[in-house]
């Protein structure tokens, strides 16, 4: 399991991606716990979907838990609620 940072923002997002390419690497599942997340903005909910959609092109098993109320309301307030949900349920392998 992958735990993001309390800070899903801007002022981390290339040292996030940094870390998420790395995560990408790993042969296993991809399982994101999002349980400290409390800063979001939409440079970091947009790393964040670029880092699923990156998965889901390499096929790769993907998995967000334990959204946080901070990460749940910039979704949101994005409008991606459904693309977060089509996104996981496209990736997982049956």
């Amino acid at each position: 399991m992958f735990t993001l940072n309390e800070s899903l923002d801007i002022s981390n997002v290339v040292d996030c991606k940094v870390q998420y390419q790395e995560w990408l690497q790993q042969a296993t599942p991809l399982v994101i716990d999002a349980t400290h997340v409390s800063r979001v903005d939409a440079a970091g909910i947009q790393l964040l979907v670029s880092f699923v959609e990156s998965a889901r092109l390499a096929e790769r098993d993907i998995r967000l838990e334990n959204i946080s109320e901070a990460l749940q309301e910039g979704i949101d307030v994005l409008g991606l609620e459904r693309w977060f949900m089509e996104s996981q349920d496209a990736t997982r392998k049956t």
